[in-house]
């Protein structure tokens, strides 16, 4: 037991003032909190379904060919991305995957799926915002559409899905 006459007060007020925070934190949403702004600008830039974007990786060819030579230990080499005409250098690219990256490692294939990171050596490079980007390889779809079939028709049913 508290030797102080107040204790049972000191409690309750704190109580009351939990739950007063609990209340202003969760139902008063707008009052103290504002919302994060609704889309980033990147998914209008790369994201854009409505075009074919283009990405060119201008790497040296050491570091390229040594880095596809040993894909499966995911090494990260650094290039230059150019996203439709913009330019970003000093970006890190790697291969990436699983399953696919041991299957195309074990091929004559050098069609690797690939991990892009623009803040991977700047912390202050993004592309409009996105600091990673991944690039699939598709290895097991020739048509190319069924990512993106798939991910039109979970948006479509309000279903959450990849950009």
């Amino acid at each position: 037991m508290s030797k102080s006459k107040y204790f049972d007060r000191i409690c309750g007020a704190a109580a009351i003032l939990m739950v007063l925070i609990t209340v202003l934190v969760l139902g008063g949403g707008g009052t103290f909190l504002q919302a994060a702004a609704g889309e980033m600008p990147y998914v209008q830039k790369i994201f854009d379904t409505s075009k074919v974007h283009t990405v060119d990786i201008v790497a040296s060819q050491g570091d390229w060919e040594g880095m596809l030579d040993n894909a499966t230990a995911e090494e990260y080499i650094p290039c230059t991305l150019v996203i439709d005409g913009e330019r970003y250098s000093n970006v890190a690219i790697r291969p990436k995957g699983n399953s696919s990256l041991s299957t195309v490692a074990s091929s004559d294939s050098d069609r690797y799926s690939f991990k892009i990171e623009f803040d991977h050596y700047d912390q202050n490079t993004t592309y409009h915002g996105l600091d990673k980007l991944c690039l699939n390889n598709v290895i097991q779809d020739n048509t190319y559409l069924k990512d993106y079939l798939c991910y039109q028709m979970m948006n479509a049913l309000g279903a959450d899905a990849p950009l």
